[in-house]
């Protein structure tokens, strides 16, 4: 058997981009697939950073309270307005906040700092010391430089990073090509009528989960155990275009699991099955001569969970482009004890106190079938293997319960 870091080593090296395509910036979600650069300063133009006066602030290098210096308010200048060009020395003009700087100009006067007084219908501004030169100007390219970097390769594009790309003026960026999902639920146990069944929970959460990393299920369906239902099932979901399938269930050593013995008549290579890990030691992952990925998911509830998580989900991220997810180091809060043989995947409660460090508490009901610890967890702890014990203070490696998530201090 494989240990965990064994298993994401197999995975960086199945698992290949699915390709490229251009996409709008305004509703794109996914992973860069090249670093963008600016093509121009941002500011594109120097701007007043405030309402005020704009002037010249070599004339005021001698303003003094004996010595007053008046400029005439010429006019206004708003955001968008292109400013005048024939200005004389002891002009000035209202200027708005953001509106384009006259060339011949370099400060702003705030608003609330002006002494205006009227002579002969006209306005003048009085100054009675000098003015700094660049005062309240934002400069061109005080923001972006022209050829600065603005997103890296491999990025998730959020909300903000789309800010800057606006502002540089690009309309489409190439991002990976998103991973289709299939899913494949097993076991006659499911959705049955009699008192011996049990809810499908793996389906519902599984298409949650995939849809929570911004990408979309071509099929969601089930199959009893019979290893022509689950071929057929898996052929279905393989000419949906599914990129990656996950099944549940069917994956250890009984009489009903035909997972390995199905994926192995279709001609895909079982990459490793079973893997030193709890809960989900019966793991499987696949993949078909044309490239298309899968991972045997064991059947229960928590055993899915992990499955996806620190699996399924690193493929994922490996297919867009991305690197493996890094932990978040944490005080363990209280000896805990498990098998030296297996790394385990915990579930915990994390909270931070107030000079900010991390302080998590692996929780009771660790089985795979309970998922009532999920009413209070807010990560994951890992837990490698070769260590029995870990004690209270020790650092341990922590994970938000959902990929892309954050934890919920």
């Amino acid at each position: 058997m494989k240990n965990y870091t064994e298993a994401l080593q197999i995975i960086e090296e199945a698992v290949s981009s699915f390709g490229t395509e251009e996409v709008d910036v305004r509703s794109a979600n996914g992973v860069i697939a090249d670093d963008i650069f600016s093509s121009h300063p941002v500011p594109s133009f120097s701007n007043s950073a405030m309402d005020g006066y704009c002037l010249k602030s070599s004339i005021t290098d001698k303003a003094c309270s004996d010595n007053h210096i008046e400029f005439q308010v010429k006019g206004s200048i708003f955001a968008g307005d292109e400013p005048p060009s024939n200005i004389k020395d002891f002009d000035v003009y209202e200027i708005m906040t953001g509106a384009k700087m006259p060339d011949a100009m370099d400060t702003v006067l705030p608003v609330e700092k002006g002494n205006l007084i009227e002579k002969d219908g006209s306005k003048f501004l009085l100054i009675n010391e000098p003015v700094k030169k660049n005062a309240n100007v934002r400069k061109s390219g005080e923001d972006f430089q022209k050829d600065d970097l603005i997103l890296s390769k491999g990025s998730l594009i959020n909300d903000h990073h789309k800010i800057g790309m606006i502002m540089n003026n690009i309309s489409s960026v190439k991002a990976f090509r998103k991973p289709l999902i299939g899913i494949l639920t097993t076991g006659n146990e499911l959705n049955r009528t009699s008192s011996s069944s049990i809810p499908n929970s793996n389906g519902p959460f599984l298409e949650s989960a995939v849809q929570s990393m911004g990408l979309e299920c071509t099929m969601n369906v089930h199959a009893e155990d019979q290893i022509n239902l689950i071929i057929n099932q898996i052929q279905k979901l393989k000419d949906s275009g599914a990129n990656i399938i996950l099944t549940s269930g069917g994956v250890s050593a009984g009489k009903a699991d035909f997972i390995p013995a199905a994926l192995t008549e279709m001609g895909a290579e079982i990459l490793f099955h079973k893997l030193w890990i709890r809960p989900g030691k019966p793991v499987l992952m696949a993949k078909f001569p044309n490239g298309q990925i899968v991972f045997g998911l064991p059947g229960n509830p928590v055993s899915v969970a992990v499955g996806f998580r620190f699996l399924a989900a690193q493929a994922i991220r490996i297919a867009q482009g991305r690197k493996l997810e890094k932990p978040i180091t944490s005080k363990n809060l209280k000896s805990y004890k498990k098998s030296e043989k297996f790394c385990l995947f915990a579930k915990a409660i994390a909270h931070v106190d107030d000079s900010g460090q991390i302080h998590t508490e692996v929780m009771s009901g660790q089985e795979s079938f309970k998922v009532k610890p999920f009413r209070d967890a807010n990560c994951w702890a890992l837990i490698p293997e070769g260590i029995e014990t870990i004690k209270k203070d020790e650092i341990i490696s922590i994970y938000p319960l959902s990929s892309d998530g954050d934890i919920n201090f």
